[in-house]
């Protein structure tokens, strides 16, 4: 049984979002989302993978996860996981990296994972005014633009275009789930698009994407469903347009990969 608590912020003075995680936190399946994940272990261990890359994670470490990133957290050992990061959309982080270092190009941090990081200790400090309630702008942007200073100029490269090391079939695969995700895929749809049998399919995109087309599949309804939380639509119409069978079903799938529930998340955006 999972005894986790999670917890979510939305800093409307940064427009980021902060996500904590703490308790005994079941393992996250392969999965990637549409912002940058920037955050530190604070206490535990946990084993990620990362674009076909598996680090040993521990305390005082940076997971710096971006946008399209597939990525996965499994259990170490059995112990008491605290984590915490922040959230930033594309768009977000393309203003501050103009805010902050006067150029508009968006940043791709490589590696992921940052072992034993002097920048822990000022997430900490930036994560803990945030979860406080802190309305002091001056502070929060100094540790912010000093963090991502720093990040950006020792650890990233421009971000990479999508679909920019995948071939021709795979980006037309891609392509046509994200424009039919809300209705039913089944994997002959997907091996009839490529030209390929199924299993030479399932090979092909899982070796050149990293992840499965069902988990693909997946984060895309996971996006479009905080996308439509944000806008403030009800669950009912989520459940139905994104092709749930049931709002418990929607939940249950909401808080797998967020962590909170789908209300939770919502009332960061329409209170």
């Amino acid at each position: 049984m999972n005894h986790s608590m999670g917890k979510i912020i939305l800093d409307k003075q940064l427009n980021i979002e902060v996500l904590t995680l703490a308790g005994e936190v079941e393992k996250l399946p392969n999965h990637f989302h549409d912002y940058y994940e920037l955050g530190y272990i604070a206490s535990g261990s946990r084993r990620v993978i990362c674009q076909s890359k598996e680090y040993i994670v521990e305390k005082n470490d940076l997971l710096l996860f971006n946008p399209n990133d597939n990525h996965a957290c499994l259990e170490l050992k059995k112990e008491l996981l605290d984590f915490r990061c922040v959230h930033i959309t594309a768009a977000r982080m393309q203003e501050l990296m103009v805010e902050c270092l006067g150029f508009d190009v968006c940043p791709y941090f490589e590696p992921q994972v940052i072992c034993q990081s002097d920048l822990a200790a000022q997430m900490e400090e930036l994560i803990g005014l945030i979860t406080d309630g802190s309305c002091d702008i001056l502070q929060k942007e100094e540790l912010l633009y000093l963090i991502l200073g720093d990040l950006v100029s020792d650890f990233s490269k421009p971000l990479p275009k999508e679909h920019a090391d995948a071939s021709c079939i795979t980006a037309r695969v891609c392509d046509y789930m994200e424009c039919n995700y809300m209705h039913t895929i089944t994997l002959q749809d997907l091996s009839r698009l490529s030209g390929l049998s199924k299993y030479h399919f399932l090979r092909m995109f899982t070796r050149e994407k990293g992840i499965s087309p069902y988990r693909f599949i997946e984060c895309l309804r996971m996006t479009e469903a905080k996308k439509m939380l944000r806008e403030g639509k009800g669950l009912a119409d989520i459940t139905y347009q994104l092709g749930f069978s049931s709002q418990s079903h929607f939940t249950n799938f909401f808080k797998k990969y967020a962590r909170i529930t789908p209300k939770q998340y919502s009332r960061l955006y329409n209170n």
